[in-house]
Formats: structure tokens, sequence, C-alpha cells
């Protein structure tokens, strides 16, 4: 089995996380699968972002959420990774899938905030719209999330996020429960648990985990029948990939 290697945040070892920059340096490698977080302004925009505090990735302060787009846009989103990236933008969802679309397969978006259900119903229309319905995993360890894009859009598959052993249970019922599923898991909680995760691949449940740099590590979880492996070492993990076959 050759296992589907994905871009943690974009190649977020290169360029600064869930930038357009970080999306084409993924893209540059040739991998074929992405992930990001998405959030959503004040304005209701859904824009690419992981904390819900702008303070270690842009020069703002504060919420995420408090903040309209156009205050959003006026921030700097790469500096703190390196000059070269100064003056790198927080990306809107939409400007994210027009990039992506038709030059990956698969496109996770990991959804980390929102203001309001009415969010989410925002994020499933600009997919739609962006022609990127097919191609998406909508990811969550929020079951109530997972719930109303399952009501609102059940042609769009949906990821159960595990970031502990007490909550894999519940989601490995969930995934089990829900056709055009997977679970994603914690790579230490998947290893942790050997037995369980082997059961769910032999129940038929497709397998993700993150976040794995190390090519042992990649291995290791392969051997149990993970099919999807995020990393933030794109390259690194795509040339591990090639030499397993």
């Amino acid at each position: 089995m050759s296992p589907e290697i994905i871009a943690h945040r974009g190649y977020s070892a290169r360029a600064p996380e869930n930038t357009l920059s970080a999306l084409e340096a993924a893209l540059q490698t040739g991998v074929r699968a992405v992930e990001f977080d998405v959030r959503t302004a004040a304005c209701g925009t859904p824009v690419l972002f992981h904390d819900p505090l702008l303070g270690r990735t842009t020069n703002g302060v504060g919420p995420l959420h408090s903040r309209p787009l156009a205050q959003l846009k006026a921030l700097d989103a790469g500096s703190w990774f390196a000059s070269r990236f100064a003056g790198e933008t927080i990306p809107t969802q939409e400007e994210a899938l027009d990039q992506l679309r038709g030059r990956v397969e698969r496109v996770y978006q990991h959804i980390k905030g929102y203001r309001e259900m009415e969010d989410l119903d925002r994020m499933v229309s600009v997919t739609r719209r962006t022609g990127m319905a097919d191609s998406t995993v909508f990811v969550s360890s929020n079951w109530s999330i997972l719930n109303r894009l399952r009501g609102v859009a059940p042609e769009i598959m949906r990821g159960y996020t595990v970031e502990e052993a007490a909550t894999l249970s519940s989601a490995m019922e969930r995934a089990a429960a829900d056709p055009g599923s997977l679970l994603s898991i914690e790579v230490g909680v998947a290893l942790a648990d050997p037995e369980r995760i082997r059961g769910a691949v032999e129940k038929g449940m497709e397998l993700m985990t993150w976040t794995v740099d190390d090519p042992e590590q990649a291995q290791m979880a392969l051997d149990l029948g993970v099919s999807h492996i995020v990393s933030n070492e794109v390259e690194s993990l795509l040339a591990w990939r090639a030499g397993v076959g």
C-alpha cells in the first residue's frame, strides 16, 4: 500500500503555515494532498489560520474572530517565519481553494473555529463554489461541527479528529456510523494502541495520522494500515514513500 502524503498547513517547514506561499511550496514538491486550518473573520469570511489568537504568526494581537477581513489582510503573516516572506497575508478559504483547484487530489480543511453555525454553511458554500467539494475532507475534533456539515453537505467527506486517547472510542463509533468519513488520529495515540488501529482498518475505516516528520514513524503507521499521513517535512516523506514502493 502506498500511503497518501499530506502537506501540513502547506509546506510549513519551508514557508509560513497556512499561507498561499506554503501551499505553493507544497505543490512544487509534487505532493497531491494538502491540509490547512480554517477559522472565521468577524465579517463571516472563512480564512486560513490555526490559532485563536493572532500573535504567534502575525504582527497582530487579540482574537482573529474579532477582526473583519480588511483588518486581517493588513497584517503581516510571513515575517515571523523569515524576512523574505514579509508582507505575506492571511488568505481566505476561497483564495486557497482557487490556488489548489486542479492541482491536488485532496484538500483536508481542518475547521478550528467559528462564530455561529452559519459560518460552517459559508465554508461549504465556498468549497462548492470553487469546485472543490469532491476533493475536500472537512476535519474537526468537534462533533457538533461534523454533525452540521453532515447535514448541510452530505456529499463532502468528513474526518473525525482524535487528539487524545480519551476520544478514540467516540470517534471510532461515529466514523463507523458515518459513511464517507475517515478517522484522523494523532500519531502518538495511534502508535500507542496498535490493536485497535488494526481493528479499525479491518472494519474498512480510512485512517489518517498526524503530524509525522520521521520516516521511521511513518513506516510504523503504515504497518498498522494507516493510509493517509500528514507531515511538515513533505519532501522527506515523499522520498520515504518512494523507497517503500
